[in-house]
C-alpha cells in the first residue's frame, strides 16, 4: 500500500512541476485546469489511502 502512495505523490509532483516550469497558466489555462483537477483527485486519493492504512 505504502509503495502505491509513493507513486501517487510522485505523480503529483511531477504534475506540479509541470504546470509550473511550463508557466500553463498562462500559457494555455484550459491545460492547466484540467491538470490541476488531476492534482486535485490525486491528493483525495492519497489522503484516503493514507487513512486506511492507519486503521489497519
Amino acid at each position: 500500500m505504502d509503495y502505491v502512495i509513493e507513486l501517487l505523490e510522485e505523480n503529483k509532483k511531477h504534475l506540479e512541476r509541470h504546470i509550473r516550469d511550463d508557466k500553463l497558466l498562462h500559457v494555455n489555462m484550459r491545460k492547466a485546469t484540467q491538470e490541476m483537477a488531476h492534482i486535485n483527485q490525486l491528493k483525495r486519493a492519497i489522503k484516503i489511502l493514507k487513512l486506511k492504512t492507519k486503521k489497519a
